[in-house]
């Protein structure tokens, strides 16, 4: 059975998580390093940001119904969500962005180049082998 704090929070961090994992996969994927860094950021952000809102719009929504249990106001987890919530954003980005970069890596396995051709040694009339008659 849902509470009303499910029915809050879900929706809210769930936009969150496809915010943040829409921007780790692209961090993996993208080359050099201030973008991929930007967007490791702002999916960390995103994550922390809907995980905080997220329980708080729950917990206030869950204590407004009438005759609300005790668990409505054991309301602590919206505090804790904002002092550390950035540790599980960094953890869940970070294991996108490890999988994302892993797989590009293996995919871009470049084939060795091929060889030039070979040089000639035939002499024109200049005398400059590397200059065409």
């Amino acid at each position: 059975m849902q509470t009303p704090f499910d029915e809050y929070f879900y929706p809210i961090f769930g936009i969150g998580v496809l915010l943040a994992t829409a921007f780790s996969l692209y961090a993996g994927k993208a080359r050099g390093w201030l973008l991929p860094l930007l967007c490791l950021m702002v999916g960390i952000l995103s994550f922390w940001v809907t995980l905080f809102i997220g329980s708080e719009v729950g917990y206030q929504m869950w204590q407004k119904v009438p005759n609300p249990p005790d668990e409505a106001f054991a309301d602590t987890f919206p505090m804790g969500a904002l002092l550390i919530g950035w540790l599980p954003g960094c953890l869940y980005c970070g294991f996108l962005f490890g999988i994302m970069k892993s797989i590009v890596l293996l995919v871009s396995k470049r084939a060795p180049l091929p060889a030039p051709p070979p040089v000639s040694n035939t002499q024109t009339k200049s005398g400059n082998p590397y200059q065409s008659p």
